[in-house]
């Protein structure tokens, strides 16, 4: 399985909230039509501050997880809209394959 990795920073709790709501309705139900592709989630750093946030996306194989690549493979894709609303944000996505898994991940 591989897990691609990217980080951003929200600023505000509306903005946090918004952008979390769009990734739901939009990006992670277009992302759940993809082949390979295996969950996705959106999580804020505990006791961090400006609403760091981390978005995770799991998938079959490289394959699978190449379907957003736009330019280098690991070039970030950030909608225009979304820079405007994020305070920061990366522009390179981080891959990793995964060694072990348990729990609910170890499901076949």
């Amino acid at each position: 399985m591989i897990i691609r990795w990217w980080r951003a920073v929200a600023g505000s709790d509306a903005v946090l909230q918004q952008y979390a709501a769009h990734l739901e309705r939009n990006t992670f139900a277009e992302m759940a039509e993809l082949p390979g592709h295996l969950g996705a989630t959106i999580a804020v750093k505990v006791g961090g501050t400006d609403n760091e946030l981390v978005v995770t996306s799991l998938w079959s194989d490289l394959d699978a997880a190449g379907h957003f690549e736009q330019g280098a493979f690991d070039d970030a894709v950030v909608k225009p809209s979304t820079q405007k609303l994020l305070k920061s944000f990366d522009l390179k996505v981080e891959y990793f394959e995964t060694l072990v898994t348990t729990g609910i991940l170890d499901k076949d």
